[in-house]
């Protein structure tokens, strides 16, 4: 069974939870049951130290004396919206390069996402007056559970605690212009979604062999398996910590399978199998 952390509103109030099959497990009641301090704030929740609790309680004492809420009664919200940073990672398979017709490099191409571009997981995402040609693509994100900087790839997925799906949207007409025109082509309002679930790095014993899926209206145009990656997450988490210190609840994208372009009226998609599917309507 994988651990899969989500967010969501109940009777008028936001709750962190534990997703089962058919409900969700509140931390608050985590807390009142087994009289723990887990934080109610999913951000801070993923740090590792939290995970491993949470893992243990699970482990040592099940879930069934937890009260539990019906999935149908509860609405799933975005996973937190205030990471101190969002990266991405572009080209990071050789179909994208074939697609972008741009050529390998040495190192990984990487952009920054601000807070601003957030879709929350129950809105539309917004087609921007600028563009003319917006792209989306189904990715795989990796949550940060531990500070580092200038951390070893081997080393480096101990420092991830968790992940999730996630879409990343693309003014390609801007990008077309000029290759340093990247970071703008990517940064106008919801043109990045994650959730709505976190599955726990521990129940991912081998993320290269997950596959991930980008979904245009319900039909798979792109997957690819991560070990096809020319970056793989272990590296990618390396490589940034380089350059900067990563933080808890940092969410670094590791790169597309493929785009597909979106138009008002459509469904974009994220599908990762034992992660889940992240949906939304564009307009």
């Amino acid at each position: 069974m994988y651990m899969k952390l989500c967010n969501v509103t109940y009777d008028g109030h936001t709750h962190a939870a534990v997703h089962e099959q058919h409900n969700v497990l509140f931390i608050e009641a985590i807390n009142a049951t087994f009289h723990t301090a887990l934080p109610n704030d999913l951000r801070v929740l993923m740090a590792r130290e939290h995970i491993e609790t949470l893992h243990e309680l699970s482990q040592q004492l099940k879930w069934q004396s937890v009260a539990a809420i019906a999935l149908q009664n509860v609405v799933f919200e975005t996973p937190y919206t205030a990471p101190q940073h969002i990266f991405g990672v572009g080209m990071n398979y050789q179909e994208k390069l074939v697609d972008l017709q741009a050529a390998p490099s040495e190192e990984p191409v990487v952009f920054m996402k601000p807070n601003a571009t957030i879709a929350t997981i129950t809105e539309a995402l917004r087609l921007p007056a600028m563009s003319e040609h917006i792209t989306a693509e189904g990715e795989l994100a990796l949550i940060i559970g531990k500070c580092c900087e200038r951390v070893s790839e081997e080393e480096a997925l101990q420092y991830v605690s968790g992940y999730t799906t996630a879409l990343d949207l693309t003014a390609k007409d801007v990008h077309a212009k000029n290759p340093r025109f990247m970071q703008l082509a990517k940064i106008f309002p919801t043109s990045f979604s994650f959730g709505p679930v976190i599955v726990t790095a521990h129940d991912v014993p081998d993320v290269q062999r997950l596959c991930v899926e980008s979904v245009h209206n319900g039909r798979v145009v792109h997957q690819n398996t991560v070990d096809h990656m020319m970056y793989s997450p272990a590296y990618i988490v390396s490589y940034i910590s380089q350059f900067i210190a990563l933080q808890v609840g940092d969410i670094i994208m590791t790169g597309t399978p493929g785009s597909f372009t979106i138009r008002a009226g459509d469904e974009a998609a994220c599908h990762i199998q034992h992660i889940g599917r992240l949906t939304h309507y564009v307009i």
